[in-house]
């Protein structure tokens, strides 16, 4: 994938990509940093327009801040694009908490083990109560009560940024796909599916709607247009009834739900991409049932810069692993639907992000960053680029 790379000094490509805007401190300059996961995930892009025959509508950089382009949101340092996830430091290390939802607030007591939060800042209390904790303790404790937090760590990359197992033939005449998740990664897979010809039916459950919903309308018709929507209490066995006769039309399923979830509704997802000739992927947090959004997956795989002055590490760009999970399980469904194969594809955002951080420890050596009128400026290599916002669609 590295024959992708453009050859420019990888600041120049940071500055150009959009995402540098959207990374360092709010008050001050944007982070300097390498660019060359942008272009990876480029090659991403460009497999995926290969199997399909056709460009997609935007590059990995449009992919990447598309969100923020949208909705106008800026770089805050420690504390994510979209503020649901904060930095904070352990006795051993530097977490990424996301508190994304009501409930994960009301959790956070049991979290730390302490009395009610009453009227308290929540973030005040968490930094305060996790300093003298353990990391691993810490981690063990959020899964438990399903809180979605990740370490701020630079893993060896996976060999391969998904997993498949096949089950056998799928079925090449249809031109269906369930997408059962929601948020940013699987509906960005499944929209990207409908691009390409596909019927994308939009899954959710009664009374709990997608997320996303509740967020930008803008960024949520971007993920959604053009998908027929439906409710299927996947609970009751006339839901899943009515799941099954839906997979046997279809070639693809798109999920963004833990394991357990699928267990404790007795549906077998390697069964029914078996009885079903489709491909099922599967994205999530961590791999397996720990819970994870874009922001703290991607810092548990490595997207994460460090603060020069010491303080706490920054966010790089808008939850980065939700965009390339979303286009790495579009390309493996492609590639596995080309080979006429039914399986599971697993796609996990962490390791997504490491796999297309490729080991890099995202340093730009050799490069400065000035202030040129309105205009931020990276120099390097004798060459220079203004810094870009996030641009979205190209």
């Amino acid at each position: 994938m590295d024959s992708t790379l453009s050859g420019r000094h990888p600041a120049l490509v940071w500055a150009e990509s959009g995402l540098m805007g959207l990374s360092g401190p709010e008050h001050g300059p944007p982070a300097v940093a390498s660019g060359r996961w942008v272009e990876r995930l480029d090659g991403v892009v460009s497999d995926i327009a290969g199997l399909c025959g056709q460009p997609l509508r935007s590059d990995a950089a449009g992919f990447l801040g598309e969100r923020a382009a949208l909705v106008g949101r800026g770089r805050r340092g420690s504390v994510s694009v979209g503020g649901a996830c904060h930095m904070v430091a352990a006795a051993d290390g530097v977490l990424a908490v996301s508190l994304a939802r009501t409930s994960d607030t009301e959790a956070v007591p049991a979290w730390l083990e302490i009395g009610d939060l009453g009227g308290s800042d929540v973030w005040a209390v968490v930094a305060t109560e996790v300093r003298d904790k353990p990391v691993a303790e810490l981690l063990e404790r959020a899964e438990w009560l399903g809180l979605a937090v990740g370490e701020a760590t630079r893993p060896p990359p996976p060999a391969e940024p998904c997993l498949f197992t096949g089950v056998g033939s799928a079925d090449s005449g249809r031109k269906k796909v369930l997408d059962v998740s929601s948020l940013w990664a699987g509906p960005l897979c499944a929209s990207l599916m409908g691009d390409f010809g596909f019927e994308v039916v939009k899954v959710e459950a009664p009374g709990r709607p997608d997320g996303a919903r509740y967020g930008s309308p803008a960024f949520y018709e971007r993920m959604n247009q053009g998908k027929e929507d439906t409710v299927i209490d996947l609970g009751s066995e006339d839901g899943r009834r009515r799941f099954l006769d839906l997979s046997r039309e279809s070639a693809v399923v798109v999920d963004g739900l833990r394991p357990r979830v699928w267990a404790n509704w007795e549906i077998d997802r390697l069964d029914v991409a078996e009885r079903c000739g489709l491909v099922w992927v599967s994205i999530t947090g961590y791999g397996n049932d720990r819970p994870g959004f874009g922001d703290d997956a991607a810092v548990s795989g490595g997207l994460w810069l460090p603060d020069p002055a010491g303080g706490l590490p920054w966010f790089v760009g808008d939850a980065a692993a939700d965009p390339v999970a979303g286009l790495i399980a579009c390309r493996a469904a492609a590639e596995t639907l080309a080979a006429g194969r039914a399986g599971l594809v697993e796609v996990a955002m962490s390791q997504a992000a490491s796999w297309v951080r490729a080991g890099d420890d995202l340093t730009a050596p050799d490069a400065e960053v000035f202030r040129r009128g309105e205009n931020w400026v990276v120099q390097a290599d004798g060459d220079q680029q203004v810094v870009l916002g996030p641009r979205g669609l190209v």
